[in-house]
């Protein structure tokens, strides 16, 4: 059944557009003013932020984010400026760029800037080869910052090419990858942590190297134990992704 308003209902709606907008446009007109007439880098970046996800003007957004990053260092522009040049968004893509600009976010106590700078650190390219043991600090930095990922990959890597339950890659990647010396300790300890963090692939991990035995004595109740806890983690984050709450209007 169709819904009529009267005039005094539509000019109210109407009313309430404008003034939204009104308000963004306020917003806009205030981040520029911090960044340009008062040379503050978090209005930079929230202008950069503003023009990327109002405006829809990306080159802008880069300019911003790239200038408040080389000029200012400031950690949340040269994370985003390094995820430009990661897809390639109206900048060349280059990892080589993207080392600066992630080791000022790291420095910031960014997560994500430490993991996403370990992991260029951790893959090579035809004219850099990788280096291990940057990648290692930093994604243990991530970890250290509760990033769950970061500890999963650390994980990993610490089990080697050679552990008993990773399958061997049927093609090999293009460019060189880092590799550590194999410690199961270590595997275990940061496969625990990323557990902790929620991460289930983690926790079935740390399972098979219980059952397995893999570097470590084997513990059939411990298995079971984080078997149980990646199957509870799985099913919370569909019961998230099934209700994601109301947001209001």
């Amino acid at each position: 059944m169709p819904l009529f308003y009267d005039k005094e209902k539509l000019d109210e709606i109407k009313r309430e557009q404008e003034e939204r907008q009104e308000y963004v446009k306020n917003i806009g007109i205030e981040y520029r003013f911090g960044c340009y007439e008062e040379k503050r880098p978090e209005s930079c970046h929230l202008l950069g932020e503003y023009a990327e996800a109002v405006e829809q003007n990306f080159k802008l957004a880069l300019q911003l984010f790239r200038d408040n990053c080389e000029q200012k260092e400031y950690p949340k522009s040269c994370y985003k400026y390094a995820m430009y040049l990661l897809h390639g968004k109206e900048v060349e893509p280059s990892f080589k760029k993207m080392i600066r600009p992630l080791e000022v976010a790291c420095s910031g106590n960014m997560p994500p800037g430490c993991r996403y700078l370990s992991l260029v650190h951790w893959n090579g390219e035809k004219d850099r080869e990788p280096n291990p043991k940057k990648a290692e600090e930093a994604m243990a930095k991530a970890c250290a910052l509760e990033d769950g990922e970061a500890c999963w990959m650390l994980s990993t890597w610490y089990l080697g090419s050679n552990a008993k339950f990773v399958k061997p890659k049927a093609d090999k990647p293009e460019n060189k990858l880092g590799q550590l010396e194999r410690n199961p300790e270590k595997a275990l300890e940061y496969g625990i942590r990323a557990c902790e963090y929620n991460i289930p692939q983690s926790c079935a991990n740390v399972s098979r190297m219980y059952r397995i035995g893999d570097g470590i004595p084997k513990n059939p109740d411990k298995a079971k134990e984080y078997v149980e806890k990646a199957s509870e983690i799985i099913e919370l984050l569909k019961s998230r992704e099934a209700n994601p709450g109301f947001t209001g209007s």
